[in-house]
This record gives structure tokens, sequence and C-alpha cells, in this order.
């Protein structure tokens, strides 16, 4: 496979070419989840998916809980269908814990703090 066709079939996958997704969650369960420390950002990222689709009704998908912008994944802001939630928890919890170790022991966060 050469550098082109290894760049077309990456704009299909990720839905930036061909056939587009019809709402924005279809967009982050295709993805699994869109990254993007800026809430702008993320909001463009799956618009692009999905044309047609307002800022009004990506706003309105958070309100309602039909997409969720949280920190599973590591200390950035991720897109993930509420779905997905408890298997993305599952697999990055480990990781996520690891890589917050030092900070809770500088302020005060213990095993039996955290499980209240």
């Amino acid at each position: 496979m050469d550098h082109q066709d290894l760049a077309r079939r990456r704009l299909f996958a990720q839905r930036l070419a061909g056939a587009p997704l019809r709402t924005p969650e279809a967009v982050v369960r295709h993805l699994g989840a869109v990254q993007a420390q800026e809430r702008l950002g993320a909001k463009w990222a799956i618009a692009r998916r999905c044309p047609g689709v307002t800022s009004a009704d990506l706003d309105q998908a958070l309100a309602d809980g039909r997409l969720l912008r949280t920190h599973v994944l590591r200390p950035t802001w991720h897109v993930v269908a509420p779905a997905d939630l408890r298997d993305w928890l599952a697999l990055s919890a480990p990781r996520v814990k690891a890589m917050n170790a030092s900070y809770d022991k500088v302020v005060g966060v213990d095993d039996a703090l955290a499980a209240r």
C-alpha cells in the first residue's frame, strides 16, 4: 500500500470523505471518541462529519446527555457516547490513576477519600 492509498483510506475511515454520518451521536460512536481540548474544536470535528448539523444541535446533544464531554481517556477533554462510557473507563482508569498518583499524594487524596 502506498502513501496516497493509506491517506485515502484514513480519510474514508474517519468519515472525512465518502458518505457522511447522519447524527452527531453516530459520528462519536463511529470514531469511538472525539478528543479536543476546546469545546469548539470538538463540535467542529463532529459537524465536519455530519453535514447539516448546527452548533445549536451539538449544544443540545451535550445538554441532553446524548453525548458526554469528559476526561475519560486522559486529562484532556473527550466527547463520548453514554453507552460507551463504562467501557472507556474500564480501559483507561488504571493509566489515568497512575498518571494522577503523584498529584493525589500532594493534595492528600488517598484511596479512602477517593472511594468516598
